[in-house]
């Protein structure tokens, strides 16, 4: 079980992910495709379900979901809203501003808001490389068929 060294909690990486696969719209079916013939949703289930994922097989998750392996690694969502309320905590006590009012400043950032917009952003990002990787494809299909078509059209006039 690995343990973060700040004390704050554990990350399972299996659980991220997970999280970060369905937050990017991705089915699992779809990333064992990508991880090539030997993968399953099976397998993929069975990973996802692991506290620590294998440092090779989580640098390819990453790098096929476009997020950073220490993503995958070290997020803990408890250890960052503890992180993010200690912030909401001092904020929220009275702070003297030199004038002879004291302010109660009010918090404005919720973390769970801010992680869900990130993810919106970075799902955007992932739907628009999909969109791109497909017209490529489909260029290269159609780059094909007419090479096929002139090489046939070479052999029949070499016949």
């Amino acid at each position: 079980m690995k343990t973060k060294t700040d004390g704050l909690g554990q990350a399972h990486q299996g659980r991220n992910v997970k999280r970060f696969r369905e937050m990017l719209g991705i089915r699992q079916e779809a990333l064992a495709e990508q991880l090539g013939p030997d993968w399953s949703q099976k397998r993929i289930s069975l990973i996802e379900a692991r506290e620590v994922v294998d440092p090779n097989l989580l640098n390819s998750i990453a790098e096929l979901l476009k997020i950073p392996v220490q993503v995958l690694e070290n997020f803990d969502e408890q250890a960052a809203i503890n992180y993010f309320n200690t912030f909401n905590q001092g904020s929220q006590q009275n702070v003297h501003n030199g004038d002879g009012d004291n302010n109660i400043n009010t918090p404005n950032f919720d973390p769970v808001i801010a992680l869900v917009e990130a993810m919106k952003e970075l799902k955007t990002i992932y739907g628009g490389y999909r969109e791109l990787q497909s017209k490529n494809e489909t260029l290269y299909e159609s780059l094909l068929h007419i090479e096929r078509e002139r090489i046939a059209d070479l052999q029949s006039r070499l016949a």
